[in-house]
């Protein structure tokens, strides 16, 4: 079996859908999992799961493994998805995921959207295609275990659609891939699309990256420390610059930004 502790995941990079699209007779387009990355081995009757940096973290996810193995029907695979938490339908951010205990309520949910190996067959070398019809075969959902829906097209127009009522209906965004086979540790071949946030933040230090390749800024809101974020601006003391983040998660009486990302300076501010 593949060496889940050394093995490099199929990354997803970012990209112009269109150009994306144009590139590849078809693609296939899903909805964007907030959770966690996480390489499910299946071994017999026993169930592990890895980070995609090789970390085993079977543990952390209590009885999940019993509930997922339950839905798996093959001896030997290896399954990649995403762990997350579910609250009554609704997918939460990510940070639930690392929560020490779930709440009541709360369930970790494992969804699945490809798979690289069944018995002695790297699955990863086959097409996109070619593995989903596998994974079809092979999972069958539960409370605990589901596809990652999807659906092809060749058209901007879909992508678009769907990336509308995706947002709408909470989800983080989507996923498009085209057909080739899984290139580990590559982000060529999957981009995302995720909504753009901003918010309005006060420079209050810098110091220089040590790659010599811009700064790393500390980040205020009034009175409250926000965090910090790199960027190849010279942005100077004082000033208010316009930041793009992924996700704002609350920490006490103040919050914290996922990837924030300095995108310009608010002159008019």
């Amino acid at each position: 079996m593949i060496d889940l502790t050394k093995f490099k995941p199929q990354l997803v990079g970012e990209g112009d859908l269109g150009i994306f699209l144009y590139n590849n007779e078809g693609v296939f387009v899903e909805p964007k999992i907030d959770g966690v990355r996480i390489l499910c081995l299946k071994q017999g009757d026993n169930i592990k799961f890895f980070t995609r940096s090789g970390a085993d973290w079977t543990k952390r996810f209590g009885n999940l493994k019993d509930e997922v193995i339950k839905g798996i029907h093959g001896i030997n695979m290896i399954l990649d998805g995403e762990i997350a938490v579910v609250d009554n339908g609704k997918i939460l951010s990510s940070n639930s995921v690392l929560q020490k205990k779930l709440p009541p309520g709360q369930k970790f949910v494992y969804f699945v959207f490809d798979v690289l190996q069944i018995g002695e067959h790297f699955l990863y070398k086959d097409p996109l295609l070619s593995r989903k019809q596998h994974l079809g075969l092979m999972i069958e959902e539960n409370d605990h275990l589901n596809h990652v829906p999807f659906f092809c097209t060749n058209t901007i127009v879909d992508i678009q659609e769907f990336y509308k009522k995706m947002i709408e209906k909470g989800m983080e965004g989507i996923v498009v891939k085209n057909c080739s086979p899984y290139y580990p540790g590559s982000r060529y071949n999957w981009i995302k699309k995720k909504p753009l946030r901003t918010v309005d933040l006060e420079v209050i230090s810098r110091r220089e990256r040590k790659d010599k390749r811009g700064w790393i800024y500390t980040l205020n809101e009034g009175d409250k420390l926000i965090g910090t974020a790199s960027s190849k601006l010279d942005n100077k003391n004082g000033q208010t610059v316009e930041v793009g983040y992924d996700m704002m998660y609350k920490k006490e009486d103040s919050y914290k930004l996922r990837f924030p990302k300095i995108l310009r300076v608010r002159e008019d501010k």
